[in-house]
């Protein structure tokens, strides 16, 4: 009995470090394989609530979710029709005015530089001082240089970003319908002594990554109208951009409002001191505002996480898988939380 306990231990072992293995190998083809499994969890988290909703009025489910789907259709003509052109003129804007904006910043750069050479200061402080701008400008152009790159590929990925919705919204049009088929599936297959911890389990898994996806993007887009009519309110250029890169920034906890407020200040400064001041008070006002009503109202205290975990998730995140990291960090340490109070409760 003993040797065949082992054995089978044994063979586990080994299916395990295959499947690791396989995995590593292969994970870019998986990744792009399950690419709109990953995109119609999201979808499903929108779609689901409204659908149960009409769902209640007697109509059926099938026919609920693509009612959903015709209204996020329609929203989306609507922001196409009022909003892209808007957006298309800013874009454009921006990108006439970008060497304007370069060479202001490289007479800023090259004055600072005049004064360092022609100040007092010893010549060991200098070396000090220009070999940090030297490494911070290498970081600089580093930086743009991979943001280029970046934007060149989600160009030329934008065909396949396109199939994996479309191949997402009939992956969630199926989830959102069988939900329970898919549920009850599942637990046909585990041990039935496993199922009712696995069931209040992943209720609590459900119910944090409803939280924080819903909220998530419910503050987003509250957070980047308001620093957008900020930002017209101070008449500053292209707000409809500005305030939707911060309203998306937003979405990184605790970090992400400053990370959306770089490129506004970034334009202010090119216009004059007195608008970029102007620029941070419309930032810091409207991230007050999240802070003290939006924020703790939708997301804050749904999740279970003291706030220093959560700035430790989201340093963790962004230091090993960068921004996707930052943005999935916080979810990803709620449900590990879960997870190991459940496994202690069952080991105690």
């Amino acid at each position: 009995m003993k040797i065949r306990k082992l054995l089978f231990y044994v063979c586990a072992g080994l299916l395990i470090a295959a499947a690791a293995a396989f995995i590593y190998f292969y994970r870019g083809k998986i990744g792009r394989i399950l690419s709109p499994f990953f995109i119609s969890v999201l979808l499903a988290y929108i779609v689901k609530p409204i659908a149960e909703k009409l769902a209640a009025r007697r109509i059926p489910m099938s026919a609920s979710i693509l009612i959903v789907y015709l209204i996020f259709l329609l929203v989306l003509a609507a922001a196409c029709i009022f909003f892209i052109p808007e957006i298309t003129t800013n874009i454009h804007e921006l990108m006439t005015t970008l060497p304007d904006f370069i060479t202001s910043y490289e007479k800023l750069f090259n004055g600072i530089l005049s004064a360092i050479k022609s100040s007092k200061w010893s010549e060991d402080v200098k070396v000090l001082i220009f070999n940090q701008i030297e490494n911070g400008t290498a970081l600089v152009q580093r930086f743009l240089i991979t943001l280029l790159e970046n934007w060149l590929k989600f160009v030329v990925d934008t065909v396949k970003i396109i199939f994996d919705l479309t191949v997402a919204m009939m992956i969630t049009y199926y989830v959102v319908k069988d939900a329970d088929k898919f549920r009850d599936f599942t637990l046909s297959l585990l041990p039935p002594k496993w199922r009712n911890g696995l069931v209040g389990t992943g209720k609590e898994i459900n119910r944090i990554l409803a939280n924080f996806i819903q909220g998530q993007l419910l503050t987003a887009l509250i957070v980047g109208l308001m620093e957008t009519m900020g930002l017209m309110l101070i008449k500053m250029k292209y707000p409809l951009v500005l305030g939707m890169v911060g309203g998306l920034a937003n979405i990184i906890p605790y970090f992400g409002p400053y990370i959306g407020m770089i490129p506004a200040l970034a334009v202010a400064l090119t216009i004059s001191p007195v608008k970029a001041f102007w620029a941070i008070v419309v930032f810091l006002v409207v991230q007050q505002i999240d802070n003290s009503f939006i924020s703790p109202k939708v997301i804050e205290g749904k999740l279970g996480l003291h706030p220093v975990a959560t700035i430790f998730a989201v340093l963790v995140g962004g230091e090993f898988f960068g921004v996707l990291g930052m943005l999935l960090a916080v979810p990803v340490m709620a449900i590990l939380r879960v997870i190991v109070n459940k496994v202690v409760e069952a080991i105690v």
